[in-house]
């Protein structure tokens, strides 16, 4: 059961609830309407943050491709400098080539005829020395003239096939050589072995061992030998042909020239 102020308060609490009611609606409207202000600020607010941060990814993506884009410049920077220095060395090669095939060109018109007059020396030089694989040595001469005057043959080819003849000749002043032959002395022929030592001595033994002899230089022409030399060249045609070991023979040798 309310008391009787419970009562008045009630009724207090009545009468003021309906006389109040249309204001607290108008209000209720304001709070409304500021609150949807207040979202829509929000909102708002939102939006132009996402629309900053956006911005500021972009500035920040914008910077790290600036940054991208400088490193790069700066490695092409670094990278034209050392083609151009590349570019310098190579048109100082180029000039250096130039030269050099000039130079070449210039040796090469002098070589020619040098080449000429060295192979014509050398065959000179064989047709005055003693007599020995004749046909060897005019053979090489032959295969040097016909090189000499071959166009797809290079200088330098050239000069080196000339230069081993050379060094063939010179050679033969350095070894003891046996080998069998025909021997042209006037009007007879007969097959004989040779027997060359170095270019101071060349003799011959006829197969049958019958008959000796040996070139003068003096004469240029075969002397015969005595019995004396038999035993000696036939040693030494062993000797040469490494069937017997080294040692000293009695072989005719032209006596040395005197010193001038």
């Amino acid at each position: 059961m309310l008391t009787r102020s419970a009562r008045w308060v009630m009724a207090s609490l009545f009468v003021l609830t309906g006389i109040m009611t249309p204001g607290v609606h108008t209000l209720a409207d304001k709070i409304d309407r500021i609150i949807d202000g207040e979202k829509a600020n929000i909102k708002s607010a939102v939006q132009s943050q996402e629309r900053v941060n956006t911005i500021a990814d972009t500035t920040q993506q914008m910077f790290q491709d600036f940054q991208l884009e400088l490193k790069r410049i700066e490695d092409l920077t670094a990278y034209n400098a050392q083609l151009t220095q590349q570019i310098r060395r190579q048109q100082q090669s180029m000039l250096e080539t130039e030269k050099a095939i000039e130079d070449v060109a210039i040796i090469e018109r002098q070589l020619t005829p040098l080449l000429d007059r060295m192979v014509q020396s050398l065959e000179t030089f064989i047709r005055l020395d003693a007599p020995f694989l004749l046909e060897e040595r005019f053979e090489r001469i032959a295969f040097l003239k016909h090189t000499l005057a071959r166009a797809d043959v290079t200088i330098a080819e050239k000069f080196r096939q000339v230069v081993d003849a050379y060094k063939v000749e010179l050679e033969y002043g350095n070894t003891i050589e046996s080998y069998r032959g025909t021997l042209t002395n006037g009007e007879r022929t007969s097959e004989v072995e040779f027997l060359r030592v170095g270019r101071i001595g060349l003799m011959y033994q006829t197969l049958d061992g019958s008959e000796r002899g040996a070139w003068s230089k003096e004469t240029k022409q075969w002397e015969a030998l005595g019995s004396l030399y038999a035993r000696d060249i036939r040693l030494g045609l062993k000797v040469a042909k490494k069937q017997a070991a080294p040692e000293m023979l009695t072989l005719p040798m032209p006596a040395p020239e005197p010193m001038p």
